[in-house]
C-alpha cells in the first residue's frame, strides 16, 4: 500500500514538472502535416515557383516571372506537396512563347503581387499546379 502511495506521488509529481510550462523541445511533427521550410537560396523551390507562373495564362498577353520565394512549406503524402509563397512582376514574354526562368525576365523590379501556389510533386515526379492564388484573388490553375 505504502508503495503505490509513493509511485502515485512520483507520478503526479513528474506529471506537475511537465506541465509546469518547462521547455519540452523542439515540436514533434505532425506525421502529413505541412512543415516549415527555409526558402533561401533553394534553387528547387525557385524552380517550383517558376513551374507554377509558367501555367498561369487565361487572360494574360505576359507570363509573370518570378521576383523572390519568400515562405515554404512541405507536406509529405504519396509524393511532397509545397506551398510556396513569392513574389511575381510581369515578364518580357508573351504567353503565345514558351516560358522559360532564363529568358523571360521581369520587365521592371516592381512587385505585381505576391502569390501562393501549392505544387503537387507526386512520386513519378509528373509534377501539377493544385492551386495558385495572388493578392487574395484567385488565379487560373
Amino acid at each position: 500500500m505504502a508503495s503505490s502511495f509513493v509511485l502515485v506521488a512520483v507520478f503526479l509529481g513528474a506529471c506537475a514538472f511537465m506541465c509546469d510550462g518547462a521547455p519540452q523541445g523542439p515540436p514533434i511533427p505532425v506525421v502529413g502535416g505541412w512543415q516549415k521550410k527555409t526558402p533561401v537560396d533553394s534553387e528547387h523551390y525557385k524552380e517550383l515557383a517558376h513551374f507554377a507562373v509558367s501555367k498561369q495564362v487565361e487572360g494574360r498577353e505576359f507570363f509573370d516571372t518570378v521576383l523572390e520565394v519568400t515562405d515554404v512549406e512541405t507536406q509529405v503524402v504519396a509524393g511532397t506537396n509545397y506551398r510556396i509563397t513569392f513574389k511575381i512582376a510581369e515578364s518580357t514574354c508573351r504567353v503565345t512563347e514558351t516560358y522559360s526562368k532564363e529568358t523571360c525576365l521581369p520587365k521592371t523590379r516592381d512587385v505585381k503581387s505576391t502569390c501562393t501556389a501549392v505544387i503537387t510533386e507526386p512520386l513519378n515526379n509528373e509534377r501539377f499546379v493544385h492551386s495558385f492564388t495572388c493578392g487574395g484573388a484567385a488565379a487560373s490553375k
